[in-house]
């Protein structure tokens, strides 16, 4: 039996056994079969995505940060703290009029196909939180760095935006060298676990056009609100980057 029959065999049995027991309910009165059916189906997923894709970077958030994951500070510190959200560890960062990065130093060369995935869930947008310069305050984003040898880093930036159209782009208020992709946008999908998967190099291309992508340094979450002076929550969990 090779892995994908494997696989395949496994989630069609699981969820066939699952369905001999009776809908009950957790103690929020959501049904415990379709939460199970959810969690099968996430886990065969991520599992997928290994098994396509030769990995370099993995954060499950399971252990503590430990000095892997380093603050970024630029107004105040945002609180960022691996918790637990059922049964699953997550890191949960919650701004009050802070803005400040978690970041981990990476080492590696571009190679032509990259991806990079993960999951968030943002409690709600920054009251009066805009895409530009004034109020550009954001409940979640994921960056990747790269080094450019003279002044700061590069950044591709995919934001949880507050008003503008998802998949559109802008660039960060203070520096072209920091720009964005809005994924989400708005209080929508706010609550709720949302999957994300990118080609990096796509979109590096995209946001960089004609420019070579250059070694990759750095990979980190920003929970800010230091503009609209406001509490926000953003949680990040099961980070991958790899190659095809």
């Amino acid at each position: 039996m090779n892995y994908r029959e494997g696989l395949t065999g496994f989630v069609t049995g699981f969820v066939t056994g699952l369905l001999l027991f009776p809908l009950t309910t957790d103690g929020y009165g959501e049904p415990m079969l379709l939460k199970a059916i959810a969690g099968v189906l996430i886990f065969a997923a991520a599992v997928s995505l290994a098994a396509e894709t030769n990995i370099l970077f993995r954060e499950d958030f399971e252990k503590p940060l430990g000095d892997r994951w380093q603050p970024i500070k630029f107004e105040g510190l945002t609180d960022y703290q691996v918790k637990t959200d059922g049964s699953n560890s997550c890191l949960v960062g919650i701004a009050k009029g802070t803005a400040s990065a978690l970041a981990t130093r990476l080492d590696l060369q571009p190679v032509a196909a990259m991806v990079i995935a993960w999951r968030w869930k943002i409690d709600r947008c920054p009251a009066n939180g805009t895409d530009e310069p004034r109020m550009f305050d954001h409940s979640a984003r994921v960056f990747v760095s790269f080094d450019t040898f003279i002044g700061p880093p590069k950044t591709i930036n995919y934001a949880w935006a507050n008003q503008v159209k998802t998949n559109s782009t802008f660039d960060h208020p203070s520096s072209s060298r920091a720009r964005f992709i809005a994924l989400r946008s708005g209080d929508v999908q706010a609550g709720g676990w949302v999957e994300e998967q990118r080609d990096l190099v796509a979109d590096w291309k995209r946001l960089f056009p004609g420019e070579k992508m250059p070694r990759i340094t750095g990979l980190g979450v920003f929970t800010d609100s230091d503009e609209t002076k406001v509490s926000v929550t953003g949680a990040y969990d099961d980070i991958v980057l790899g190659r095809r």
